[in-house]
């Protein structure tokens, strides 16, 4: 970065005063990051929405209404939309970036605050320097709150698994690349039974789904381009709106 003279008189008049990344950058940037996954995260959605749909052979009785991935999802991207900010912002600032950028010495390395600056802290040049921690831990957050929607525990998984048990074909015990999928509703079946049955129906359903889901992060892997995730990196534009904060 290039001061003028007189800055550089002020800066030294001034020793308390920090450059760092902080309000706009903060929120910025992190936000930058957030929507770069939105197709990555779509992508993988799509797949596990898809297994989902072959899985359990919805869809699959002609004339039946049909469930759309995104319909059939909504309850887990609402989860993840409604978490992955705030988990991704505190995830980068202030648990990874922060504080003042001073060496085992006490001194400000050459490159701090910017534009290149080798002291894990909270300025853009830190984080040009590690930014190869900065899209790891965006991945890694990306997954984690993606997982929490996906707890067999929470309200996301358990309305998903409703809709389901609602969507299941008619028909009799289907046989397909799936499991076997149980009719809960047959004639000639005591209210005992058919409850002893929904109740099978909806066990066997969750544990299949809880294994769907937790496929995760191997889908989103694979929508950033495989094991070292190059297509979720975006080096060259992050780091130019990183630097152009002061």
């Amino acid at each position: 970065m290039h001061f003028s003279l007189l800055y550089a008189v002020v800066l030294l008049a001034v020793p308390t005063l920090v450059v760092a990344c902080e309000g706009s950058c903060i929120t910025d940037t992190t936000a930058k990051m957030h929507n770069n996954y939105n197709k990555p995260v779509a992508c993988a959605l799509s797949n596990i929405g898809q297994e989902i749909i072959d899985t359990y052979n919805l869809n699959s009785v002609p004339g039946s209404p049909t469930i759309s991935i995104p319909t059939l999802l909504q309850p887990m991207t609402t989860c993840y939309n409604n978490i992955s900010f705030d988990a991704l912002e505190t995830a980068l600032f202030p648990h990874f970036f922060h504080g003042k950028c001073l060496d085992a010495d006490g001194n400000e390395p050459d490159g701090c605050p910017d534009p290149d600056c080798p002291i894990v802290c909270g300025t853009p040049g830190s984080i040009v320097h590690f930014y190869s921690m900065w899209y790891h831990i965006s991945y890694n957050t990306t997954v984690a709150s993606f997982s929490s929607c996906a707890d067999p525990h929470s309200t996301p998984y358990k309305t998903l698994q409703k809709r389901i048990l609602a969507h299941l074909p008619e028909s009799k015990t289907e046989a397909g690349p799936g499991p076997q999928v149980l009719r809960s509703r047959r004639s000639g079946v005591s209210d005992h039974d058919e409850a002893s049955t929904s109740l099978i129906l909806e066990e066997h359903v969750g544990s299949s789904l809880k294994h769907i889901l937790a496929r995760f992060p191997q889908r989103l892997e694979e929508c950033c381009g495989g094991a070292k995730i190059p297509s979720c990196i975006w080096e060259k534009q992050m780091k130019k709106l990183v630097l152009s904060f002061p």
